[in-house]
């Protein structure tokens, strides 16, 4: 065509109709299926990890919540004794979302508070909410126009912090919600589902060892009861008071709440007992192992001995989870696309 070359396309007329020939296939003639196609590591990688920075930024909300005063007790919140105020600091400091204030006075928790909720500077709850953001432009094409709108929404400019809080948390609900009944029960919603949960584990056995250990005050188990959004539930079978064995045994041992470690672990092995492995010889793969036995240590602990060792190591064994998952699961570095095993959605 470069060099001056004339071309035309050239029609044959014949006396009988051509069939029809279409790359297309008819939309009666499309084959049922339920299986959604392979899983890519990335994706999985994106969604447990999506899980655990919601999860995440929900507990710290949780802790500023009530380090405010928006505790369900109206005798608790801002009648908190400084030794429990004190506990709730070091719970969002250790966590990386702000420095340690000069003192426990209101002005400095707020101040304290505003940096956990807004400072990007810090693993605060407008960062972590940041890096749901990106990994959900990131799936659109595997998450709900709702939830992509929820992420994507802006922080919340209402001029007291906890209105900021309030707005937040309704936030964090939806998303839950949507996560919880609007999303197919795929490999990808599983990987989201492990995130949560181990995230959330892993939150609430810090919080049992700061809050709910021998010679935990009245203020420290109602803050532990906040923390767990278990407060009503204990309210419901306990109404002659509040005592630390039952408040342990609600929000770590109850397989019945949905906020305690022995749910969270369940699920935890659950769902990974629902995806692939790589072998047809029927023995637990590394992750699975661990998995069960976190399980077996939560199922066989009681309220009265739960003690701090006992914690930190269920807290260690949820970190060892996360590791096996993501050397099984999640590509690594520079390693070679897995050629068998992919994991399928």
């Amino acid at each position: 065509m470069g060099e001056g070359i004339w071309s035309a396309d050239v029609c044959v007329y014949g006396a009988e109709p051509v069939a029809p020939v279409s790359l297309l296939t008819a939309a009666d003639s499309l084959q049922v299926r339920r299986n959604p196609g392979t899983l890519p590591s990335r994706v999985a990688d994106n969604f447990y990890w999506l899980g655990r920075y919601l999860e995440r930024g929900e507990a710290l909300l949780g802790a500023i919540r009530v380090m405010l005063g928006n505790s369900i007790d109206v005798d608790g919140g801002a009648g908190l004794s400084p030794t429990t105020v004190g506990k709730l600091v070091g719970l969002i400091v250790g966590a990386g979302s702000a420095p340690h204030p000069p003192s426990l006075r209101r002005a400095d928790l707020t101040a304290l508070a505003r940096t956990a909720m807004e400072d990007e500077a810090w693993q605060s709850i407008l960062t972590l909410n940041r890096h749901a953001r990106e990994i959900g432009e990131g799936s659109r094409d595997r998450l709900s126009a709702d939830m992509v709108r929820l992420l994507e929404a802006p922080f919340p400019t209402h001029r007291g912090m906890l209105e900021r809080a309030g707005s937040l948390q309704r936030r964090y609900a939806a998303i839950a919600g949507l996560s919880a009944e609007h999303m197919g029960r795929t490999a990808a919603w599983r990987f989201h589902d492990l995130g949560r949960r181990v995230e959330r584990a892993m939150a609430m056995a810090r919080a049992i060892r700061l809050f709910g250990m021998p010679g935990a005050s009245p203020d420290d188990l109602s803050v532990l009861l906040d923390l767990a959004d278990s407060q009503i539930s204990y309210r419901q079978r306990y109404p002659t008071g509040i005592a630390r064995v039952p408040v342990i045994d609600l929000v770590a041992l109850d397989p019945g709440n949905p906020r305690s470690l022995a749910f969270s672990a369940e699920r935890i092995a659950a769902r990974l007992a629902e995806l692939p492995v790589l072998s047809d010889d029927e023995m637990a793969e590394p992750q699975q192992a661990q998995a069960t036995g976190l399980q077996a240590i939560v199922m066989t602990a009681t309220a009265a001995a739960l003690d701090a060792e006992t914690l930190g190591d269920i807290e260690r064994r949820l970190g060892a989870v996360s590791d096996a998952l993501a050397r099984r699961y999640f590509l690594q570095g520079a390693e070679p696309l897995r050629t068998s095993g992919l994991t399928l959605a």
